[in-house]
């Protein structure tokens, strides 16, 4: 099961509310495989899904998902961005 969303730092929750544009709600997913934060968050935009992770094997995960995203021009939707914060 993901963790919560308000177990990420608050340089991470602030990062993101500037990328999303302002205030935004979130509704966990109700599980995941790779990310230990899996959330769709509604800002003033519309909705995104986001995935997060704090410890540094799951880190490394996302990286390798993200690098993996990148190289397929087709599937899955593409990132709109990523940033990583507080090591």
């Amino acid at each position: 099961m993901p963790s919560d969303w308000t177990a990420l730092p608050e340089s991470v929750t602030t990062g993101f509310a500037e990328l999303i544009g302002g205030a935004f709600d979130v509704a966990q997913a109700p599980s995941g495989i790779h990310a230990e934060i899996a959330s769709t968050v509604t800002g003033p935009a519309g909705p995104v899904f986001v995935k997060a992770a704090l410890g540094e094997l799951s880190v490394r995960s996302l990286r390798y998902e993200m690098a993996a995203t990148r190289a397929i021009d087709r599937y899955p939707p593409a990132a709109l961005w990523h940033f990583e914060s507080d090591g």
